[in-house]
Order: structure tokens, then C-alpha cells, then sequence
């Protein structure tokens, strides 16, 4: 079996079909939702905690601590479902009823058709990555490098972002890594299940289902292998947030 795994010629027990085919088959569907969820959770993420900082001790910064915390506990499949039910035409009708449609045949329908998936799996992210970067640019604002910037007369918007967030973003940069590989990697099994979406992870959650070995086997590799890929390339985006680890 790991000699097929290696020489990819792993065949389904359940269908018959080769599973590297069937994987490249559900891999536009999984970078469609990983790529936009991603930049939402991201954009967001750091909005919500530059906001945050900014606001601290306030109400507002209670809010947004409230409807993190929220949006970090409310479970992607139970999310899934009520923004399909309410949202979809069952109800609202605002939405479409799951589905991928792929974005050579029609990108409106693509985007369409993807929006509440999107957001629905950005939801977990969005509280987390705020808290994060709301801690990172609290301590960062102490330090004695902002303090210089600051004592030379330097607006608090400018010291802010060129001092302040572009260091405390260094964190940030290593869980949308690791996350954003996660989700390429099968991590999207619930949100893709609940939504129809036939990706990756999909697939695997599939195959669990069967206990069908070989699926299971190739999307742990592809997992893995999107993990090692983002690690390294985080690294390289740390010289550029931090010059202080580049090479002399």
C-alpha cells in the first residue's frame, strides 16, 4: 500500500476510480472556498483587531471581545446549516442551495454560489485572528521602538502601521499558514459536506464514511504536503515583516 501511495497508483475500494484523478477532480472546488474564505478571515481578522486595540477599554472593545468569542464557539456545521436553511431557498431565498460551479463555466454563478460558504467557514477565524492581533499590538505599543518612533514626531496613524502592526502581524503570518494549508489540505470537510461543494475534503469525509483506505491516505499526504509548503513559505514573509532575522 505505501509503495502505491509513493507511485500514486492508489485505487478506491468503494469506486473503483483512481484516486489521484478524483482529488485533482475536487481540487478547484477546494482553493475556490479556501482562497476566498481566506481572504475574508484575513481582511477581517485584522480589522476587527486593529479596531480592537484601538478601542480598548471601551465598550466597543467589549463588543467586538463578545461577538468574537461568539463567532470562535458557534461550530462550522451547526453555522452551515442554519445559514443554508435561512438563507437558502427554503426560506430567504437569498442564496442558492449549495453546490460548486466552476469559474471557467461561469464566474458569476461561481461567486454566487460560494459567498455564504465563504463567509459560514471565515466566521471561526475572523474572532480568532482579532484576539490574536489585539494581544500582539498591545504589547507592541510598549515597546522601545514606538516609543522612539513616537519621540520623533511621527503621526499615530504612521506608527501604527509601520512600526506597530507590520511586527505584530508576524504571528498573524504563521496561522493563516498553517490554517490556509489546514483548510487546502481537507480541512474544509464540514463546510464543503454541508454545502455540497465535492472537494477535498468532501472526498475524505467520503471515504471515512466507507472506511475506504486509499482516499483517506492520498489527502493526508496532500495535507501534509500543503502544510510543509505554507511553513516555508511563511518563513520567507518573516524577513520581510522583521528585518532583524534576514541574513547579514
Amino acid at each position: 500500500m505505501m509503495k502505491k501511495v509513493f507511485t500514486a497508483d492508489l485505487i478506491s475500494y468503494n469506486t473503483q476510480q483512481d484516486v489521484i484523478t478524483e482529488i485533482k477532480r475536487g481540487l478547484p472546488a477546494t482553493f475556490s472556498l479556501a482562497i476566498g474564505a481566506a481572504v475574508i478571515w484575513l481582511f477581517f481578522g485584522v480589522l476587527v483587531g486593529i479596531i480592537s486595540a484601538v478601542m480598548a477599554g471601551r465598550w466597543s472593545d467589549r463588543a467586538i471581545t463578545v461577538l468574537a468569542l461568539v463567532g470562535i464557539s458557534m461550530p462550522v456545521f451547526w453555522l452551515g446549516i442554519i445559514a443554508r436553511y435561512y438563507l437558502g431557498p427554503e426560506n430567504l431565498g437569498i442564496f442558492p442551495d449549495g453546490q460548486y460551479v466552476p469559474l471557467t463555466e461561469n464566474p458569476v454563478e461561481w461567486f454566487y454560489h460560494l459567498l455564504l460558504p465563504w463567509f459560514v467557514l471565515a466566521v471561526l477565524f475572523i474572532g480568532f485572528y482579532g484576539r490574536v492581533l489585539r494581544s500582539n499590538i498591545l504589547d507592541a505599543i510598549n515597546e522601545d521602538y514606538v516609543r522612539t518612533a513616537k519621540s520623533k514626531g511621527l503621526t499615530p496613524r504612521r506608527v501604527l502601521i509601520r512600526h506597530v502592526l507590520r511586527n505584530s502581524l508576524i504571528p498573524v503570518v504563521t496561522l493563516f499558514g498553517l490554517d490556509f494549508a489546514g483548510v487546502v489540505g481537507g480541512g474544509a470537510i464540514l463546510t464543503e459536506t454541508v454545502f455540497d461543494l465535492k472537494g477535498v475534503g468532501q472526498y475524505a469525509a467520503d471515504a471515512v464514511g466507507t472506511l475506504d483506505l486509499p482516499p483517506i491516505m492520498a489527502v493526508t499526504l496532500l495535507g501534509a504536503f500543503f502544510i510543509v509548503f505554507f511553513n516555508a513559505l511563511v518563513d520567507f514573509l518573516y524577513a520581510y515583516l522583521d528585518p532583524r532575522i534576514r541574513p547579514n
